[in-house]
């Protein structure tokens, strides 16, 4: 199984860190509401012998005076459906920034679809979501990459996905912090089928 890098690369950008990645989405605007969407993509390898590959890449914007920031990463299908195919899909979503009393910073990277139901096929996916910032009195620091699914049902197919949830900050008098990385399932329903996940919660920072 692949190492994960991919959360690696999203710890970069959570520092600050600058990175090119294939498919980027982001919103730095400041004001009372950002919100930032880059989910919901779609990466199919549906031929015979053939590859898909993708890259998502989600990075939240800045908000300020009782800021919300708000960031979607998250709802991505990666799928392998034709006879030795092969579908990889790596998804990263850095939630924004939030200022100001009562400011709230909510990410959401999780509720991906892994599927390898070709026959021979190979389908691998990463998952990371790095919660956001939110500073201030009665702040509070939403995250949830959970809710993941990976699933091998072709025959002799395999279907690898990593999940990487890690906790945002919240500051201030009363501020709260929550993380969700759990409720994934992991299944090979097939003959002779493989289904590998590596699921890991960081709590907050």
């Amino acid at each position: 199984m692949r190492s994960m890098i991919l959360p690696l690369a999203a710890l970069a950008l959570a520092a600050g860190a600058s990175a090119v990645l294939p498919s980027t989405a982001s919103a730095l605007e400041t004001g009372g509401i950002s919100i930032t969407r880059g989910g919901g993509n779609t990466n199919t390898a549906s031929g015979r012998f053939s590859s898909a590959g993708q890259a998502v890449a989600t990075v939240g914007g800045i908000a300020g005076r009782h800021g919300r920031a708000l960031t979607y990463g998250g709802n991505n299908q990666n799928t392998a459906s034709g006879k030795f195919s092969s579908a990889f899909q790596d998804v990263s979503t850095v939630g924004g920034q939030a200022f100001g009393r009562g400011a709230r910073a909510t990410t959401y990277g999780g509720g991906n679809l892994n599927r390898a139901t070709g026959a021979h096929s190979l389908a691998d996916q990463t998952v990371s979501t790095v919660g956001g910032q939110a500073l201030g009195r009665g702040a509070s620091s939403y995250v949830s990459g959970g809710h993941n699914t990976n699933l091998a049902s072709g025959r002799f197919s395999t279907a690898q996905q990593q999940v990487l949830t890690m906790g945002g900050t919240a500051a201030g008098r009363g501020a709260q912090d929550r993380v969700y990385g759990g409720n994934n399932a992991n299944r090979a329903t097939a003959k002779g089928a493989f289904a590998d996940q590596q699921v890991v919660t960081i709590g907050a920072q």
